[in-house]
Formats: structure tokens, C-alpha cells, sequence
């Protein structure tokens, strides 16, 4: 039997606690793969020395891993937002929404540095997060008028220039990981750990409990619900619980403040792409001021 949406009805599918089962499943699998990546001897010391960074370890915990999961619960991934059909809006969307957050947070990083503080610890933490605090409602006067895209599919081609791209800026990190391993730093944060994340929380996550509680909220021009801000907080508690600064609060405080931000340009855009351009680039732009713990 299909639903009006194409999905199969299976029972208690829209219910709010199968949406929290199908997340747990995503969330387990995914902070699962990076901890058993930590601790196989010899995989972090040889990527980094290889790459420059954890390319391969994160693509596979925030990309094929999760999108695997989400088909063995019986999802098509673009009903969960992952898609680039209609690329032009979600774009517009992110590229719009960076004309506010960039330079905010390009001011904030190298502040942090300047005052002795990192993302990690709670002060770093509280100015991060009042800096995407104020930048929501700015990003949303920006935004207001712009139309989701209504794109639902991902197709083998689309897939198959993603991986090209990722292919591509593996073998730009292999190059220079000696020479220059900023590089690396700086692209796997915009191909690889703002998109996937955002792929993950925005993408999976969100959708999939938006589907559940509904969105009856209308903010700044998008339709948001309970699942924009569980979405968040799971996003700040996954950073809370990565074995990458495990247990820094300061992290999982701004890292959940953001999870709004993103949120909402993900409603905004339709798509994870739009606040996975905005995600990347901010990574991308704290790499050349933040060391890694």
C-alpha cells in the first residue's frame, strides 16, 4: 500500500515514536562508526599522515553510512531532504544566508583566538553561540521571502557527481597533506563535514521528525516545528558524545545554538545543500584559525 507521498504505509510510521526509533537507529550508526574508526589501531594516525585529515572516516560515518541505515529502514533519501534536485534554490538559500553568518562568524573565530579561547572550552562556547543566536533572526529577514525547492528525488547521476567531487578533493588533500596540510583541513570541512553533517542532522534527522510532530510554527517565512529544535539539540549532543572533543560542553552549547541557524536555512533552501554550503564554508574558514584538540 503506498501513501499519498509515494512513501510505502507501514504502521506507526508517522508516529512520533517510530520518528525517534528511525533517528536513534541514524544517530547510533553514525557516532558508532566514528568511535569504532578511533579506536582501530593505526586507521587516524594513517590518514592523517595520508590525506591530512579523517577524509575516509567521515565520509563513510556522515555519507554512506547513514544514507545506508535510512534505506534499511525503508526511506527514499530525497523524502528526507537529501537531495540536489533544483540545486538553484537551496543555493541561493546558503549563499544568501552567508552574506549574514559569514562574516559574523569570520570576526568570532579569530577572535576566540586572539582572546586565548577555543570552540571547546565553555567560554568559546558561550561567545559562539551568541553569535548564531543573533544571526538567526538576521539571516531570516534575509531569507524570508525565498521559496523551498519541492525537488524529492536523488538520482545515480547526482550521486555520481558528488563522488567526483569528494574524488576529487581527496586527491587534492593527498597532494599537499606534506607540503601544505591547511589545504586538507580546509576542504574537508567544506566537502566532507559540513555537508554530511548537515546531510545527517538537517537532511535525516530534521525531516524525518518534521514528518512526525509537523511544522506549525512559521518563522521568519519557514514552516519549522519540534523537529527543528530536537534536530538541534541532538545535533549539539552528537558533538558532545564525538570522540573529537568528547565531553566539551562548550562545544555541544554553540554547536546546538547553530543547529538552529542551519535549520532554518535548510527549511528555507529545501534541502540540506543550503546549510550545507553555509556549514562548509564556516568550517572551512575556522580551519585557518582553529587548531584541532
Amino acid at each position: 500500500m503506498q501513501s499519498v507521498d509515494g512513501e510505502p504505509q507501514q504502521a506507526g510510521r508517522g508516529s512520533p515514536a517510530r520518528a525517534m526509533a528511525d533517528v536513534s537507529a541514524v544517530f547510533v550508526a553514525v557516532l558508532g562508526t566514528m568511535w569504532i574508526a578511533s579506536r582501530t589501531p593505526g586507521w587516524a594516525p594513517w590518514e592523517r599522515d595520508t590525506f591530512g585529515g579523517l577524509w575516509l572516516v567521515q565520509i563513510l560515518a556522515l555519507m554512506i553510512v547513514p544514507l545506508l541505515v535510512v534505506r534499511l529502514l525503508g526511506w527514499r533519501p530525497g523524502r528526507l531532504g537529501v537531495t540536489f534536485g533544483d540545486i538553484g534554490r537551496p543555493a541561493e538559500a546558503g549563499l544568501t544566508a552567508l552574506v549574514v553568518v559569514g562574516p559574523a562568524s569570520g570576526l568570532a573565530f579569530p577572535l576566540l583566538g586572539m582572546l586565548g579561547w577555543t570552540p571547546f572550552d565553555w567560554a568559546g562556547g558561550l561567545v559562539l553561540a551568541g553569535v548564531y543566536a543573533v544571526s538567526l533572526p538576521l539571516t531570516g529577514l534575509v531569507l524570508r521571502k525565498l521559496r523551498p525547492t519541492s525537488a524529492d528525488s536523488l538520482t545515480g547521476a547526482q550521486l555520481t557527481v558528488a563522488a567526483g567531487v569528494l574524488a576529487a578533493g581527496l586527491v587534492a588533500a593527498l597532494l599537499t597533506a606534506d607540503a601544505a596540510p591547511l589545504v586538507s583541513r580546509v576542504l574537508i570541512g567544506l566537502l566532507v563535514v559540513g555537508p554530511g553533517e548537515e546531510l545527517v542532522f538537517r537532511g535525516i534527522v530534521q525531516t524525518r521528525l518534521d514528518q512526525a510532530f509537523g511544522r506549525p510554527w512559521r518563522v521568519f517565512g519557514a514552516d519549522l516545528g519540534w523537529g527543528w529544535v530536537l534536530a538541534s539539540l541532538i545535533f549539539g549532543l552528537a558533538h558532545f558524545l564525538s570522540p573529537v572533543g568528547a565531553g566539551q560542553g562548550g562545544w555541544a552549547l554553540w554547536t546546538a545554538v547553530a543547529g538552529l541557524l542551519f535549520g532554518y536555512v535548510r527549511a528555507k533552501g529545501g534541502s540540506f545543500v543550503a546549510s550545507g554550503i553555509v556549514h562548509g564554508v564556516l568550517l572551512a574558514v575556522s580551519a585557518v584559525f582553529t587548531p584541532v584538540p
